[in-house]
């Protein structure tokens, strides 16, 4: 029989209370598994308060979107963390339905959802209040329209990633540093039309600043307004500038009045010097730097076995 007597020989020992709080320590799939054992285990195993953190990561190639659509039905306004990374066939209409059922939600990872646009994140601003991080990775159709939203929605928010959304700009950015004065960390890798405008935008209205990651296009007097503004002496502790072309060793003089920076990644800046991040070190004592030096050309040999060269990156 596929439901055991609701009467089984657990559900009589243990009281209802504890069988909750045993649920509530199992992932998705044990869960799933404990609501066949019986009626009884099925209503409590599948009772929203069981479901307050939910991860789909291992299941993105199987999830579609009534199953998103279900979940938010059945959880309410008692999910919290959702992460849904990677299951490219969820899109609009799933997450609309996930904004009108869960209104708590706290933590939503869309990382990769391609099929997610500008429209899907406009439902979440209406109707989720308390969202505090949000992953957008590679969401190719989000645009400023997205972050205009959240900025208008989301005030308690903390954390964001639009890495590789494309058609974010700084006015974008802008828009979500004005109404999101609470962002600690930000992070834009590939975005090519982020740019110094953006950062100073963020170090002008978000003093919580604590991790800057991959603005590419920023330049040394970004990083100059940067410093100077009130995030740099009190929070800022994580810069990362992989890939930043544009920046000098000026940007390393700029960043010594950064006194609880505590990490810096300079990989693939050509630009930046040992010499600039030595004076970086002799005022900043405890910084991590991790720079990239790429290794000199040896000179053609003539004969004789050729010599090896080291080609690592440099912790230094």
């Amino acid at each position: 029989n596929y439901f055991l007597d609701p009467e089984d020989e657990i559900s009589k020992k243990l009281p209802k209370e504890i069988l909750f709080r045993i649920f509530s320590y199992l992932d998705v799939v044990s869960l799933c598994r404990c609501a066949q054992v019986s009626k009884y285990w099925n209503l409590l195993a599948l009772d929203g308060s069981n479901w307050q953190k939910i991860d789909l990561f291992d299941f993105q190639r199987d999830i579609e979107g009534p199953v998103i659509e279900n979940i938010s039905q059945r959880c309410g306004g008692f999910l919290k963390l959702l992460s849904l990374k990677g299951c490219q066939s969820v899109g609009d209409q799933s997450i609309r339905t996930l904004a009108q059922h869960c209104h708590n939600i706290e933590y939503l990872d869309l990382s990769d959802c391609k099929k997610i646009t500008d429209l899907a994140i406009q439902s979440l601003s209406k109707h989720c209040p308390k969202l505090s991080i949000v992953y957008l990775e590679s969401c190719v159709n989000i645009s400023d329209c997205s972050l205009k939203a959240i900025s208008d929605g989301c005030p308690s928010l903390t954390e964001i990633n639009i890495s590789w959304c494309d058609l974010v700009t700084e006015n974008g950015v802008e828009a979500l540093a004005r109404g999101c004065p609470k962002i600690k960390k930000f992070s834009s890798k590939g975005c090519k039309q982020v740019n110094d405008r953006a950062v100073i935008c963020l170090a002008t209205y978000c003093p919580n600043i604590e991790t800057l990651s991959h603005c590419e296009l920023i330049t040394d007097d970004g990083i100059r307004q940067l410093a100077a503004g009130s995030c740099a002496a009190e929070s800022l502790s994580v810069l990362e500038l992989d890939n930043c072309p544009l920046i000098t060793d000026a940007t390393l003089d700029h960043l010594i009045s950064c006194h609880n920076l505590q990490r810096i990644e300079l990989y693939d800046c050509q630009l930046i010097t040992r010499s600039a991040i030595g004076r970086l070190k002799n005022h900043l004592p405890n910084i991590k730097v991790h720079a990239y030096f790429a290794p000199v050309t040896p000179p053609p040999t003539t004969g004789g076995p050729r010599p090896r060269y080291c080609r690592c990156c440099e912790i230094l």
